[in-house]
């Protein structure tokens, strides 16, 4: 269910202890538009103007509940603004969300940025905020990684068995607890998932939607069949589509009446509008499509392909000497697989 609205007042009508998981991104500061419609916040001003969700999202959530919160920082004259760090700090001082562990997403295929004094930013924040930590619904068994071939052959040595037989017989007691290496291994902190460069680029102009994978992940990972998942910054809907698919029921807020629009034929499985990325001379004179800002940037051996995006978005006039233009696929040309 896609609900076209402010999410700060959307939420209030939701009942006490009503939603299994929140999990969103919401729009970063000072970076991107989300929309004529939509303020950008300053940093100075982000965490007065997120917090009191925060208190909103801690009231709806269940006790076995989870938030998960991806965001980035930014820079701006030559700085790292620290405006997510004091999001951290002053949500475990100013609301009753407690602070339960922090991911990082490494974007596999992110967008290179252009500053010759910065390394390439592939990277952005997780954080996992609960209600109540003694009664957080976690299935660990669900995301258990195999083990790699070399790690089982080395954990199978009799030096290795040898060792582990040394401490089992060194420690009283903990021969229930070490026996045998299992097949299976806790996942790290750091997920790899791909950006969504499809939807940004060929489907509609959302300056920041995430891979349906990223969402998908922590709703195996934090709720059951039938449970309730909220994201109060829906987007495009990309929450919407595992939770269809997982059979979970869903809550999207979405400012954006376009991207509500959107949203509610996306989750439906309708067909959408795509578009292609288009190169011209100087003069306006067309002189190439592409699926992709990437392959864009590849075909004139351009190493920013950021700035390809800030042309189409209005914020550039040119990129490596061309005009680039946002323009709808013609309808005889092969669907792009989203």
């Amino acid at each position: 269910m896609i609900i076209e609205g402010d999410c700060f007042e959307l939420i209030k009508t939701l009942p006490d202890e009503s939603v299994d998981l929140v999990i969103t991104s919401p729009p970063y500061a000072d970076i991107v538009n989300y929309g004529k419609n939509i303020s950008i916040q300053k940093p100075t001003e982000y965490v007065d103007w997120i917090l009191p969700l925060f208190n909103e999202i801690q009231r709806v959530l269940k006790p076995s509940g989870s938030f998960i919160l991806n965001i980035n920082d930014n820079c701006s004259n030559g700085l790292r603004n620290p405006y997510i760090f004091e999001l951290i700090h002053r949500s475990q001082k100013e609301t009753k969300l407690k602070f339960y562990d922090t991911y990082i997403w490494h974007k596999l295929n992110g967008i290179p940025n252009g500053s010759p004094k910065r390394f390439r930013n592939t990277t952005e924040f997780i954080f996992h905020f609960v209600k109540n930590q003694k009664q957080l619904k976690f299935y660990m068994d669900r995301v258990m990684k195999e083990q790699k071939e070399i790690t089982k052959k080395r954990l199978k040595s009799p030096m290795v068995l040898k060792s582990h037989q040394q401490i089992i017989e060194g420690i009283r007691g903990s021969e229930t607890t070490i026996n045998t290496q299992p097949d299976k291994v806790r996942p790290d902190n750091v997920f790899r998932f791909p950006t969504a460069a499809t939807q940004r680029d060929n489907t509609i102009r959302h300056p920041a939607p995430y891979h349906k994978e990223l969402p998908a992940y922590f709703i195996n990972l934090l709720t059951d069949e039938g449970d309730v998942v909220l994201d109060p910054f829906s987007g495009i809907g990309t929450t919407g589509l595992p939770c269809k698919e997982m059979n979970r029921s869903y809550i999207g807020f979405e400012l954006n009446p376009k991207y509500a629009e959107f949203s509610i034929n996306r989750i439906n499985g309708d067909e959408l509008d795509e578009y292609l990325v288009c190169q011209y001379d100087m003069d306006d004179n067309f002189i190439a499509s592409f699926d992709g800002i990437t392959t864009a940037a590849n075909s004139i051996n351009y190493s920013t392909p950021h700035n390809i995006m800030m042309c189409y978005r209005g914020f550039r006039t040119e990129a490596g000497g061309y005009k680039w233009k946002m323009e709808l696929k013609p309808n005889n040309q092969i669907k792009l697989d989203l």
